[in-house]
């Protein structure tokens, strides 16, 4: 088979009408972009859900444990204030001259124990004044964790079915194109060869009459010869021409009728193919390298909005340092400096949790879209070839003797037809008759011995 006929890329439409299948897969596309981002926004709520349930729990956790401290501080102070009392009473029971120093001492105790109890107390109370949870609110919180994780479940199920349905849509549609490009091929193909027959057919034609017009130049060259042979050469001539215009006429014929019946056939192809490549991408690519295209942009746009709210959140952070500098140059109250190294602390951690993002997502985009191409090698002067070594001069060849007209005219037939008249030994002209041989000069006598 001939090459197919290449068609220009101008040559196709710019708007290409999508077919059923590429429409379903688009479907498909944005029926699991929603599936999916209702699965993160289901992860999201459930993670939120449980993260809530472990603060509760565990702040209900810490203010049992804080009650139970407290407590014991509370149970050992009073235990304290008690022993002090009973020292006290035994210290007024002696008498003596240093009664009164052990009185004053077991009151001081009394007075200390005292104190130490009251701070346990309002220690106690302040713990119990925390708000928590209570029993029934927690285990609320514990049902809505459980349901959100069950929700997101059922969202990844739903995402993971949709994404396998963009695969089969996507499949179907790369089978089309297969198809597609198939059939494109087969007609390129097949143009290029109802062309080819008809160049072909065409250029018989054209080697005939070229065939013709030297035949026809040769017998005009004959009839105004004055050579002994010309005759001969004209007459063989001339039957040449006559049967070289006979083939041409047949040739042309043939290529008309093969025209004729060929057109129509190249036409049909030729707008079967322009209808099929109608269909297609007008830049040649693939469903695959669409795809690829569409997520490497969404990929783009989703690093420039990471990198932006990392500059955002260091512009942040970097605010809220100078804040706390300025209160600790200041000496601001304790709580307020507590506030900002909270703060600090918690922009920090939001920092860092978009940055790991912001290169996670660069990792998966790669070096192409940042590096620059790596230029082409400039090309290298060639190497002037060596100069061929001078050979030998050849002796002048002598001079031949002159030709009259009639001769060289016979000779430039006989040379130009000589392949044509080699297969017609009958039309070949007598050849010449050979010279006869110059006598030898007589040989002397030989002188008598």
């Amino acid at each position: 088979a001939s090459q197919p006929t290449v068609v220009r890329a101008e040559a196709a439409p710019q708007v290409v009408e999508k077919s059923s299948l590429e429409k379903k897969y688009e479907e498909a596309k944005a029926k699991a972009d929603t599936a999916k981002k209702d699965y993160e926004t289901a992860k999201k709520k459930a993670a939120e859900a449980q993260k809530k349930y472990e603060d509760d729990q565990k702040r209900t956790e810490e203010k049992g444990a804080l009650e139970e401290e407290t407590s014991r501080k509370v149970n050992d102070a009073t235990l304290e204030v008690q022993n002090a009392y009973v020292e006290y009473g035994e210290a007024n029971k002696k008498k003596g001259k240093d009664r009164e120093k052990k009185l004053a001492d077991a009151q001081k105790k009394i007075d200390e124990a005292q104190e130490k109890l009251t701070k346990a107390k309002n220690e106690f109370q302040s713990v119990r004044a925390m708000v928590v949870p209570e029993p029934e609110q927690l285990a609320e919180t514990k049902k809505k964790a459980e349901e959100a994780k069950a929700e997101e479940a059922v969202a990844k199920e739903k995402s993971d079915k949709a994404a396998k349905e963009v695969e089969v849509a996507k499949k179907r549609v790369e089978a089309e194109e297969a198809e597609l490009d198939k059939k494109v091929a087969e007609l390129q193909n097949k143009v290029a060869d109802l062309e080819k027959e008809i160049a072909d057919a065409e250029k018989t034609v054209a080697d005939l009459e070229k065939e013709v017009a030297k035949l026809e130049k040769d017998v005009e060259d004959f009839k105004n010869s004055n050579g002994e042979q010309a005759e001969q050469y004209l007459a063989a001539a001339e039957k040449d021409l006559v049967a070289k215009k006979a083939e041409l006429a047949e040739a042309k014929i043939k290529a008309a009728t093969k025209k004729a019946e060929l057109e129509p056939e190249l036409e049909k192809a030729e707008a079967e193919l322009e209808n099929l490549l109608s269909t297609l991408d007008p830049e040649g690519k693939t469903q695959d390298e669409l795809d690829k295209e569409a997520a490497e942009a969404e990929l783009n746009k989703k690093v420039e909005a990471l990198q932006n709210q990392v500059a955002e959140l260091e512009e942040e952070l970097s605010k809220l340092e100078d804040n706390l500098k300025d209160a600790e140059t200041n000496n601001v109250e304790d709580y307020i400096k507590e506030g900002l190294e909270e703060a600090i602390a918690t922009k920090k951690a939001e920092l860092e949790k978009t940055q790991k993002e912001l290169d996670a997502a660069l990792n998966e985009l790669g070096p192409d879209g940042d590096e620059e191409e790596t230029p082409a090698p400039a090309p290298q002067p060639e190497k002037p070839a060596p100069a061929p070594a001078p050979k030998p001069e050849q002796p002048a060849p002598a001079p031949k003797p002159e030709k009259t007209d009639d001769q060289q005219a016979e000779e430039d037939y006989a040379r130009r037809s000589e392949e044509e008249y080699n297969r017609l030994p009958q039309q070949q002209p007598p050849k010449a008759e050979k010279p006869a041989p110059a006598p030898k000069p007589e040989q002397p006598v030989p002188a008598p011995k």
